[in-house]
């Protein structure tokens, strides 16, 4: 699903509606999926953004036991865990529409 992305915590921490705002969306397709995670042991969701070609990095760190934890008309928020250098951080990301 094409959506503009907006990362809502860094490192753990919320963002400010200020720094949300200033933010560079990341335009892509929000994708999720059911996969054996490394870091985690097990089985989970796991949200990702694809931007162009297949060997190009991830924008963004991976999501983790990725949920849904809100929606409307223009758009929806998913939750879950990221992993940066080996450390586990709750994280959101604002998805909309472009």
């Amino acid at each position: 699903m094409h959506m503009l992305v907006t990362p809502m915590r860094r490192h753990g921490v919320a963002l400010s509606p200020q720094e949300r705002r200033r933010y560079q969306a990341i335009r892509g397709n929000v994708m999720v999926s059911s996969v054996n995670s490394n870091e985690l042991g097990r089985s989970a969701n796991v949200a990702r953004i694809d931007v162009g070609m297949p060997l190009d990095p991830d924008p963004l760190p991976r999501l983790l036991d990725a949920t849904l934890a809100g929606m409307a008309v223009t758009g929806f928020v998913l939750s879950g865990i990221e992993y940066i250098d080996g450390c586990a951080y709750a994280q959101s990301w604002w998805c909309r529409q472009e």
